[in-house]
């Protein structure tokens, strides 16, 4: 004999699987909420796996700035073995492929440009773009009678760390009347996934909130155009930053450099005029 339940009596699933779902989202929140007050914000994000942003101290920010300034070395930190990856297996994974060093009446010019050994698209893109940029401003120098005044120096830096591979080229040139102009260009690419990175990628490998690294860059610009706007009222000339461009948004940031666990982005303003100005802010 079949027996038919009342209507009311008839159980909708989807409605209690909604029900049920909606419930499990409440009393996580609660959970996290508080977490959060008992354990703090630390060990909560520790918990989920996103990493917090070192909290540093003022002389240790600028401890690593001044380290920035003289990690130049025109070489590569490297404990990995790439062989199977390299173009020329008797080289370094990045090395000195062009170096010109020479000092006349007219010019002075000391440049080390790196040329990264891998056999791939992606690389040889980047050793053209390298140079394309600085090799081809050093034989202008050099080839042309009508350079006077000139100073040029490029330097750089590479390093190998997670199986990345970041390097940092800087460039420093006086000519003529022109004011000092300072050119930093940088690339980042994952060796083992053989693919460009750009900052948002790095943010993710290592597991940090992306809101929690823009609100450092914009406080740390604030607090350089403070500075700027503080020696203006004294009646000094000094380069005026805009703290609500587009060129401070993560999602727009070129140039970054990956060293000793700390990412290094950094707005050298010479990359797009006639300045010595640049900004680093440290992750």
């Amino acid at each position: 004999m079949n027996v038919t339940l009342p209507e009311k009596e008839k159980f909708n699933k989807n409605t209690i699987v909604i029900y049920v779902v909606c419930a499990i989202i409440c009393i996580f929140s609660i959970i996290v909420v508080v977490a959060i007050q008992v354990l703090g914000d630390d060990v909560v994000n520790n918990m989920f796996g996103v990493s917090q942003l070192i909290k540093r101290s003022e002389e240790e920010e600028q401890q690593l700035k001044l380290q920035f300034e003289t990690m130049f070395d025109n070489s590569v930190e490297d404990k990995g073995n790439y062989r199977n990856q390299k173009l020329d297996e008797n080289e370094l994974i990045v090395y000195t492929k062009y170096k010109k060093q020479e000092k006349t009446d007219d010019y002075e010019v000391n440049v080390n440009l790196p040329y990264i050994n891998i056999k791939n698209k992606v690389i040889q893109s980047f050793n053209e773009e390298i140079s394309n940029t600085f090799e081809a401003k050093s034989e202008e120098i050099l080839q042309n009678d009508n350079v006077k005044n000139a100073i040029y120096t490029v330097k750089y830096k590479a390093s190998i760390e997670n199986n990345i591979l970041s390097l940092i080229i800087y460039s420093d040139l006086k000519q003529d009347l022109n004011a000092q102009r300072i050119i930093v260009q940088t690339f980042c690419y994952n060796i083992e996934e053989k693919k460009e990175l750009d900052l948002t990628d790095v943010l993710k490998i290592y597991s940090l909130n992306g809101v929690d690294v823009q609100n450092k860059i914009t406080d740390d610009i604030k607090k350089e155009q403070k500075k700027s706007d503080d020696l203006r009222e004294l009646g000094y000339s000094v380069f005026s930053r805009d703290v609500h461009s587009d060129i401070y948004n993560i999602e727009n940031i070129k140039e970054f450099f990956i060293y000793n666990n700390n990412i290094y982005i950094i707005f050298a303003y010479g990359n797009s005029g006639l300045t010595s100005e640049k900004d680093i802010v440290i992750i």
